[in-house]
Order: structure tokens, then C-alpha cells, then sequence
């Protein structure tokens, strides 16, 4: 039975980031964990995600094939990213 004083460590965490006002940024860092998700895992091997500033996402992209391939997805790839989130967190895609 879990008493009226009990939280999990993640239920304290996103209590904390919400109170704090921290949302954008431990959006922006989830974003870059959770790549493999948004793209899959065969696209990810071939791809890295280096940083997010200020809702520009830049990836690594190893093959110019695939590189041009998700330029041409990259709105939808950013409105999959955006769906997992209650604001927007990425508004542009830099593959290079």
C-alpha cells in the first residue's frame, strides 16, 4: 500500500523541472537520448545527434543518401518529436 507521502524519483524529477520552469531544457536534452525513437534504430547508426540550441536540432548524418532522404522528412520528423511534448521544442533540423 503506498502512503499519501510516497513519490518515485520520477514523479519528485518532472514535479521539480515543472515548478522550476526548466521544461525546455530537459525537453531539448530527452530529445537528444530518445533520437533512435523518432527515427530508428537503422537510421540512427547512420546518424548522431550533436546538440539542440534554441529549438535547432543538428545531426551528423554519415551517408549523403540518407542525409538527403531526411531533409526531405524533416517536417514530419519534427512534428513526431514535437507530439511526445506539451510545448515545441524543435523547430528546425540542421543535417550535415
Amino acid at each position: 500500500m503506498k502512503d499519501i507521502n510516497e513519490h518515485t524519483i520520477r514523479e519528485l524529477t518532472l514535479k521539480f523541472i515543472n515548478q522550476s520552469g526548466k521544461q525546455q531544457l530537459y525537453a531539448e536534452r530527452t530529445i537528444l537520448q530518445k533520437w533512435p525513437e523518432f527515427i530508428g534504430e537503422l537510421c540512427a547508426g547512420q546518424t548522431e545527434c550533436v546538440a539542440i540550441n534554441r529549438g535547432v536540432l543538428k545531426v551528423k548524418v554519415k551517408n549523403a543518401a540518407l542525409r538527403f532522404e531526411l531533409i526531405g522528412r524533416k517536417t514530419m520528423i519534427i512534428e513526431k518529436i514535437n507530439a511526445d511534448y506539451s510545448i515545441p521544442v524543435v523547430k528546425d533540423i540542421l543535417f550535415f
